[in-house]
């Protein structure tokens, strides 16, 4: 077998292969369309938003224990009234913080995100629930 032969096996004869197409060149994007190109969460924030997540899931189980907990019966029926309204409002406000604070600082830097779910991780504890752990 001859080299020559090995190589026309390889090459489509004239040096031109009939089944290719030229195309334009793609252009290169322009400095606006390079900023209207959405970006992608780090791995690290990922991380974060899921570990606050969780605590905020957290949270959402301590309200429920500390409302079943919880007993008062004024007798009035808008202090009751109230008084439901307040613990469904405790039971929902985590959830509510962490994902409202997802949703209205979409388009601001990542540590200002963090930085809001600290502040709901600090103001949202359910403290009854908490307090009430060494208490028998």
């Amino acid at each position: 077998m001859s080299a020559d032969s090995d190589d026309d096996a390889l090459s489509w004869g004239a040096g031109k292969d009939p089944t290719h197409i030229d195309s334009p060149l793609a252009a290169e994007p322009t400095a606006e369309e390079h900023e209207q190109e959405q970006t992608g969460l780090s791995s690290a924030a990922l991380v974060a938003f899921g570990v606050f997540g969780g605590i905020f899931l957290l949270y959402v189980v301590g309200w429920i224990i500390a409302v079943q907990r919880l007993t008062t019966n004024v007798g009035n029926p808008f202090f009751d009234f109230m008084n439901r309204l307040g613990e469904v409002l405790a039971l929902v406000s985590p959830a509510a913080w962490f994902f409202g604070v997802l949703f209205l600082t979409r388009d601001r830097p990542t540590f200002v995100r963090i930085l809001w779910l600290l502040l709901g991780v600090a103001v949202l504890a359910p403290w009854p629930f908490i307090l009430s752990i060494g208490i028998k």
